[in-house]
């Protein structure tokens, strides 16, 4: 036995399968499960022919898994004895390609009888198609099916697929399973039938057709009767309630808003709901609801005058009169309910004894085996479309499945790339269509990717979809919700697409060294302008107060005196506010003076060090999710099963982000008619010089300042011991006299 040989390649750190050849493609069904990138994925919302995706999901359930993937490259091998055209990606190819033992090398080889322009020695897949469907077209085509024209003519033969395809499948064709149904029901439609003759007189008061009558014309008004008497009966317990049982005058508004139809009013009760004295009685005539008048009408003619009696011009039914009605036909409504169920009623019962004495099964036994005489022609053709489907599309589902070769080479192919988005002076061809950008988000935030969700309409044609477009290079700044940008899709058609939501993540170092830094920039402006805006509200609210207010006349008792100037309060405001500036400017002259006291190649070491400390710890941050960006949140969110980690570093993820760059050899006038006005950093570079010298000066050659800022603390001389009387002294008279310092004779 000889041992598989693998290849690989290595892509965004992950080592795939490599399937270029034969051999690579047999390696595929040995390969081990856990070295698949994906082991499952849905059969939309991605794009790849429908048609080649159901013929690879055998079992039909949305997804298209392993083993199904095993078994279509198992099929590729068993077929085909040349796969050139496999691997070029062709659809058309020799028919010598296909292997003679093969149910589709027949097919093919056959083919041409059913096509109008065949070439000789080749065949294609939409050549494929027309024989398939040309030979579909014919009565007998290997399908099971019976039509009226596989009677060929024969008038009995023809009626009698109609009717049974009339009473079991409701479609024009049958197969040996429906006869067997047919004949089941047919045998419980003619006991049920039987089971009448018994009780005749008890089921049919009136005859059977008759009685049928009747008893569509009960059927068609019982619920509205019964509302009927119900609400009579409420308004004779309680008569303060007929009014809300009535119509109200708001739901006849509505009726006469535009043309009234005669089925305006058929929600409405039967007639108008009144307190009964004695037995409630529903008119039939005057009075009566106009939605339901013909159908009172046929309940007098057709039940309750032939069934009870009553007189020809009766206009009323009591309720004691419709109760008799409903038990006169209790037994015909139970032996309707237990009427089979089909469609078989829809054949009279002299027709269905007739069929059943037919025998069918037998008669159309000759007809079903010339048919299935043909399967094995159908059966070649659909592994012969099947074939080359597979020979066009399958090695591209193997190269976004098995492994993920298509995605790392950043090929248009790659089946989960749906389009290209045009937003913020930038490309994001990583773009993947979802359902619901809330429900992507939840999981596809693991990713550690910048993630913008927009909504993509195209007014052509009004259709709508969501995408999730990575942004892998430049910044996040202006991505905002609500920001409008250009989708064009893989069949070039272009929609409008709006943001409307934005997982933040770092995109690129660049943006984490000038992070932190416009993030204080955004916290000064919020703070001046929340401060900007406290101080317009106050402002607007003492000028409100003080137009609104009356100004009290003067000598007016209970105005309250006019507070006096508080000194020693304006004083210590004063004083906080020159201790914090003091502080401020010690620290700045501090700064200043540490700064100057370096060498002059010291100082631009200094300030990279300082812009290094405040950007560090941002990059560094970015850096590391950058590194663990992956692909696999994002494709789980739209129910793919990726087996491997595949990882978005940083040259993939400005692969797939298009920066803006000029053409080459492009140039650019040297005149702007609306220059904008520079920031003035040399006046600013300028000034901070002037003010660090001014620093530097004042803590090296003024006293005052350094004693002030606490830089040099003034030594005071401690005074000489002294007796009672003031003399200076003696060492014998000091207590400590180690401890005592003597004053200098004078």
């Amino acid at each position: 036995m000889i041992k598989q040989q693998f290849r690989f390649f290595r892509a965004g750190a992950l080592e795939q399968l490599s399937i270029e050849n034969e051999n690579d493609l047999a390696a595929v069904l040995a390969l081990d499960p856990k070295l698949w990138v994906a082991i499952s994925m849905p059969t939309t919302g991605v794009e790849f022919d429908e048609r080649t995706l159901s013929l690879i999901d055998t079992d039909n359930d949305g997804r298209v898994r392993l083993p199904e993937i095993k078994k279509a490259v198992a099929f590729v091998l068993e077929n085909f004895s040349d796969l050139k055209p496999f691997f070029s990606g062709s659809a058309t190819f020799p028919i010598s390609a296909i292997k003679a033992t093969s149910a589709a090398r027949a097919a093919a080889e056959s083919s041409q009888t059913y096509l109008k322009n065949a070439t000789a020695g080749e065949i294609s897949l939409a050549q494929a198609e027309e024989a398939f469907a040309n030979f579909s077209a014919r009565a007998f085509n290997g399908d099971g099916i019976l039509t009226p024209a596989n009677a060929e003519g024969d008038a009995m033969l023809e009626a009698l697929i109609k009717d049974i395809s009339a009473a079991t499948a409701g479609t024009a064709g049958i197969a040996p399973e429906h006869i067997d149904t047919f004949l089941k029901s047919a045998e419980a439609t003619l006991a049920w039938h039987e089971s009448s003759v018994a009780a005749s007189k008890e089921i049919f008061p009136l005859g059977e057709e008759k009685s049928a009558a009747a008893w569509n014309a009960i059927a068609a008004v019982r619920a509205k009767v019964e509302d009927f008497f119900a609400r009579t009966h409420l308004a004779s317990f309680d008569p303060a309630s007929a009014k809300k049982l009535n119509p109200t005058e708001d739901e006849f508004a509505t009726l006469v808003v535009g043309e009234i139809t005669g089925e305006a009013s058929k929600a409405f009760p039967l007639a108008r709901i009144a307190a009964a004295e004695g037995v409630p009685a529903l008119p039939l005539l005057s009075g009566v609801n106009p939605a339901w008048v013909s159908a009172l009408i046929a309940l007098r003619d057709a039940a309750l005058i032939p069934a009870l009696g009553v007189p020809a011009d009766c206009d009323a039914m009591t309720e004691t009169q419709w109760r008799e009605l409903l038990a006169k036909f209790s037994a015909y409504e139970n032996w309707l309910s237990g009427k089979p169920a089909g469609e078989i009623h829809t054949l009279p019962l002299a027709r269905i004894q007739e069929i059943i004495t037919m025998k069918p099964a037998e008669i159309l036994a000759p007809l079903f085996e010339r048919d299935k005489a043909e399967a094995p022609q159908r059966a070649g053709l659909e592994e012969l479309e099947r074939l080359c489907r597979y020979s066009r599309d399958l090695l591209r589902l193997l190269r976004n499945y098995v492994s993920f070769a298509d995605f790392y080479a950043l090929s248009e192919n790659t089946i989960f790339l749906v389009g290209k988005l045009y937003l913020d002076r930038r490309a994001c061809a990583l773009c993947v269509r979802v359902t619901d950008a809330g429900t992507h988000a939840a999981l596809a935030v693991k990713s550690n990717c910048c993630i913008v969700y927009c909504n993509c309409t195209r007014r052509s044609d009004n259709k709508t979809m969501t995408i999730a477009a990575v942004f892998g290079d430049g910044d996040s700044d202006y991505l905002n919700v609500g920001r409008n940008g250009v989708f064009f899709d893989k069949q070039g058609n272009d929609w409008d697409a709006t943001i409307t939501k934005i997982i933040e993540q770092p995109i690129s170092i660049r943006q984490a060294f000038w992070s932190p830094y416009k993030k204080f920039a955004r916290f000064v402006e919020t703070q001046i302008n929340n401060f900007a805006a406290s101080r317009e509200k106050k402002s607007e609210s003492n000028l409100n107060s003080a137009a609104l207010a009356t100004p009290p006349a003067a000598g007016t008792a209970g105005t309250p005196p006019k507070p006096a100037f508080d000194m020693a309060k304006f004083v210590g405001i004063f004083a906080a506010i020159g201790l914090a500036l003091g502080a401020l400017g010690g620290a700045l002259a501090a700064l200043g003076s540490g700064f100057m006291s370096l060498a002059w190649w010291q100082m631009p070491l200094a300030i990279l060090g300082v812009v290094l400390l405040i950007s560090c710890p941002s990059m560094i941050l970015a850096a590391v999710k950058l590194r663990q960006r992956t692909l696999g949140p994002i494709l789980d969110a739209n129910s793919w099963a990726i087996n491997g980690c595949v990882k978005i570093n940083i040259p993939l993820g400005k692969a797939y982000t298009e920066m803006p760059k000029k053409p080459a050899g492009a140039k650019v006038s040297g005149t702007d008619p609306f220059p904008a006005k520079k920031f003035p950093w040399g006046k600013l570079i300028i000034a901070l010089v002037i003010f660090g010298a001014a620093a530097f000066a004042s803590v090296k050659y003024c006293p005052f300042v350094r004693e002030h800022f606490g830089i040099e603390k003034k030594e005071v001389a401690t005074p000489a011991p002294t007796t009672e009387k003031g003399v200076p002294a003696t060492p014998a008279q000091i207590p400590d006299a180690e401890a005592a310092p003597v004053a200098p004779a004078k």
